[in-house]
């Protein structure tokens, strides 16, 4: 059977319809093979079009992580900006209070024109304090680096004036000095409000009442 159709299969070989049969059934495997080849190289595309589609994706949530950390890393550096104003403005405002207030001291016990050598002692000790407080005023203005002009000027003019304050051995002459003083003065506390701004004011609330205690 086999020796029969390998005879009939030769004899096939010689008549041209079927020589073209056999050329069109080759062309028909190799159509198929292309086209399962072809099937595969379009299912690697598109498994390489889902990875790219994927780091694209990927890509994207990275920029959008590093844009968000940026936004975040900005307003933490501005807030901690903020808290560095503030605080060096509370530190001015609390030494400016305490200046202040000794001024109001000295000027209250000079006032009084004590007779007393412990009286005496007091308004001395008193202008060491007032001196010590302009000093420390002073280092303070000169380190500053978040005070505004305005507030910078208002300040000194105040310390260069507590500055010209000297003590005299005549009361009078010694009271008048601190009541011209303040006179001119009389707007210091709410100028320096204005100077450091009320979230300073808020934090040195304390210090302030104390002030206007004494």
């Amino acid at each position: 059977m086999i020796h029969s159709a390998l005879v009939w299969f030769r004899a096939s070989l010689r008549d041209p319809s079927w020589i073209a049969a056999y050329a069109l059934l080759i062309q028909v495997f190799i159509f198929g093979w292309q086209a399962r080849i072809l099937r595969r190289h379009a299912t690697t595309l598109e498994e390489h079009t889902e990875i790219a589609r994927a780091q694209a994706t990927t890509a994207d949530l990275i920029r959008q992580a590093v844009q968000q950390q940026e936004v975040i890393l900005n307003a933490q550096f501005n807030f901690q900006q903020r808290l560095q104003t503030q605080a060096e403005k509370k530190a001015i405002f609390d030494l400016m209070v305490q200046l202040y207030g000794s001024v109001q001291t000295l000027t209250t016990k000079v006032n009084a024109a004590p007779s007393t050598q412990k009286g005496l002692d007091e308004i001395t000790q008193c202008w060491i304090d007032m001196k010590k407080y302009a000093t420390a005023c002073t280092q303070a203005l000169v380190t500053s680096a978040h005070l505004s002009k305005d507030g910078w000027e208002c300040f000194l003019t105040y310390i260069s004036d507590v500055g010209k304050l000297h003590p005299s051995s005549n009361q009078t002459a010694e009271y008048n000095q601190l009541r011209d003083f303040n006179d001119k003065h009389k707007d210091f506390l709410a100028l320096a409000i204005q100077c450091v701004g009320t979230e300073a004011i808020w934090q040195s609330t304390d210090t302030t009442n104390r002030a206007a205690v004494s």
